[in-house]
């Protein structure tokens, strides 16, 4: 196959997930979800990357306690040790392993489980880069480490900056809560080596003979505001949408509302699409009317105190 052919290949979407074990402590970044809600979420992610990049394939990076159900289409599993004290730090331990052993047939998109695909990254390929990552205005997480890009131009170069990246981890944050939560993205910061201000404009940035190409979270990460009105437009214009936190709520209405129909090619679908639109305007609709009533009747209830 040539180097050109294997560019053109659509990605390799890889996630992680392992199960909370029974009477853990520690914090989870989804410690509130039950499993089948957790099992929708990777369902979802890896369908709307197959929707977007036909021929896409998926990875779930876990380990051998895990139960994986209700996951359509064809995942692979790779299995690793996972320490539950230090989670998002046995996350990247797991994507610097995947990373190693991988041939690099295709990029390789590492990503967190609550994203939706709302569009192609195909076209970045076509770009001279080897790593891509996610900037915001931040001046301590400038790098969202929900999404980091391996392109297959040159794959020693992604593979040694991805060591970089967890030997840093490994060394410099870990300590406090930082290997639970963030310690990630504070080593992607330092591998970069730029504050935000300086990161803006900028699209690539050389490191080490590493080309690291800064890609807006504003599309390519992008975290609508928790509501459902802030969904109602499809999102057009952004590539990526990360639900963080509590917008996991907005997920499904999302994926029913703007992506499921496309799944289809029968000529009814679209017509779900419509209705499914028309359903969300109407919980808007009542939500706004709901919020109305509510502010209406605080100045009320203050009159009559």
């Amino acid at each position: 196959m040539s180097a050109l052919h294997a560019r053109a290949r659509a990605p390799e979407f890889t996630s992680f997930h392992a199960d909370r074990p029974a009477g853990a402590r520690e914090a989870h970044p989804n410690a509130n979800l039950v499993p089948s809600s957790y099992m929708r979420m990777l369902d979802l992610l890896y369908r709307s990357a197959r929707l977007t990049h036909p021929g896409a394939a998926c990875t779930l990076l876990t380990d051998p306690a895990t139960r994986v159900a209700g996951i359509r289409g064809n995942v692979r599993r790779f299995d690793q040790p996972i320490d539950h004290t230090a989670l998002m730090l046995s996350r990247s331990r797991a994507q610097r392993a995947y990373v190693e052993m991988s041939p690099f047939e295709r990029p390789i998109v590492l990503l967190d489980s609550d994203i939706l695909l709302n569009g192609s990254l195909q076209g970045l390929f076509d770009t001279d880069f080897d790593v891509g990552l996610t900037w915001r205005a931040s001046r301590t997480m400038p790098i969202n480490g929900g999404l980091i890009v391996l392109n297959n131009r040159r794959p020693e170069v992604a593979r040694t900056f991805v060591r970089r990246f967890v030997e840093l981890y490994e060394r410099v944050h870990t300590t406090d809560t930082n290997a639970s939560w963030y310690g990630d993205q504070l080593a992607l910061r330092d591998v970069v080596g730029l504050t935000h201000e300086e990161m803006k404009g900028r699209d690539v940035v050389e490191r080490d003979g590493c080309r690291i190409a800064l890609l807006p979270c504003d599309v390519y990460n992008f975290s609508p505001d928790n509501e459902l009105a802030a969904i109602q437009d499809g999102l057009p214009t952004k590539v990526v949408l990360h639900f963080k936190g509590q917008r996991k709520q907005l997920m499904d209405p999302f994926w029913s509302t703007f992506l499921q129909w496309r799944e289809s090619f029968w000529p009814w679908a679209a017509r779900r699409g419509r209705r499914a639109l028309r359903e969300l305007q109407a919980r808007i609709a009542a939500e706004n009317a709901a919020a109305a009533r509510s502010a209406t009747a605080k100045p009320a209830a203050k009159a009559n105190a």
